[in-house]
């Protein structure tokens, strides 16, 4: 979830995919006991436990200064959700909470239910945000999230599911709210900017250039060569190659793929496509859309070069509402892109 200054990657794409509910199959909306086994989630790294259902899937995301962990039921209709954020600053929590508010009351389809002053898992003091809305997952959605303060360290933890299921498992996001806990003690050290570099795949024959303050992150996909992105998490740039038949053409393939997206992409939405050139004289096909992935709302630049057999997919991408402040910073990783 992505909430205020918070980057979700990719993605933490991006991001994430990531999502919702609990209960029976179609249209059982029975409530689930609140005893029912659980699995204990426990970060040393970040300083923090929660219990969550036994069979649920467990996904975590993180990148740079931002981490996020994702609880799903398997019938995908209820999602708990523990998210920390590492400010340089610390911060108040009323300030931590304004923020927040700020960014919900611009969701499509908002609506705040109940909020005030909290205490969580050992009386840990809290803000508690109740409501609807769509969390840019593409989908209304019912959500009861607590934002805690911990030095310069951020919590957002949460539920969030369809709006009738999450009514009938109220007693189980209560069971798993007052789970959490903060521990005394954590590890992490959030990352320094580090110079500019250059990656280079000697099997895949291409190099990529990255300027200061961006890394080399986790792919997040089996098919995915690299990944690159800001401390933040976002903005980022991933490549993929794959093999295409000999004597494809930019002319022809880029205009089919920009097509395909909307197969692929939810809420898929062209802004625009056309033959460029890169910084070293590389023909390439660039698609610039906006789209949800497995939930997430992304704006990409798309750009696809050929050599012989083989197609470079170089894709870069951001939140759509800072897609044109990050636009010169994916220029400059993309168009460096170069054949060996």
């Amino acid at each position: 979830m992505r909430i205020a200054s918070v980057a979700i990657a990719l993605l933490f794409a991006i991001c994430l995919a990531v999502l919702s509910a609990c209960g029976g199959g179609e249209g059982d909306l029975t409530p689930t006991p609140t005893l029912i086994p659980m699995t204990l989630y426990e970060s040393s790294e970040h300083g923090f436990s929660i219990e969550y259902p036994e069979g649920w899937a467990e996904r975590p995301r993180g990148l740079g200064a931002y981490f996020s962990i994702e609880f799903r039921d398997p019938e995908g209709r209820l999602t708990v959700e523990v998210s920390v954020e590492y400010r340089t600053e610390e911060i108040a929590l009323a300030d931590a909470v304004s923020e927040t508010k700020t960014y919900m009351e611009a969701m499509p389809q908002f609506e705040l239910i109940s909020e005030g002053d909290v205490t969580i898992g050992e009386d840990t003091p809290g803000y508690e945000l109740m409501g609807k809305g769509d969390l840019e997952f593409g989908r209304v959605e019912k959500f009861r999230y607590v934002m805690l303060v911990r030095d310069k360290q951020v919590f957002w933890v949460g539920v969030r599911g369809e709006p009738a299921v999450f009514d009938q498992q109220e007693e189980l996001v209560g069971a798993v709210m007052d789970s959490f806990r903060v521990l005394s003690t954590y590890t992490y050290v959030a990352p320094t900017p580090g110079p500019a570099g250059t990656y280079t795949s000697a099997e895949h024959g291409f190099s990529i250039s990255y300027p200061a303050g961006w890394m080399e992150a986790p792919t997040s996909r089996p098919e995915e060569i690299m990944s690159l992105a800001s401390v933040e998490g976002l903005p980022g740039v991933s490549a993929r190659v794959q093999p295409v038949e000999e004597g494809t053409t930019l002319a022809d393939y880029g205009p089919q793929l920009s097509q395909q997206m909307g197969q692929i992409w939810g809420d898929y939405e062209l802004v625009s496509e056309g033959e460029i050139t890169l910084d070293d004289g590389t023909p390439a096909y660039e698609i610039v859309f906006s789209g949800t992935m497995e939930g997430y709302a992304l704006k990409c630049k798309y750009v696809i070069v050929i050599q012989g057999t083989q197609a470079f997919f170089i894709m870069g991408f951001s939140m759509p509402d800072r897609f044109e402040q990050d636009e010169a910073a994916l220029d400059e990783v993309i168009y460096s892109f170069h054949l060996e």
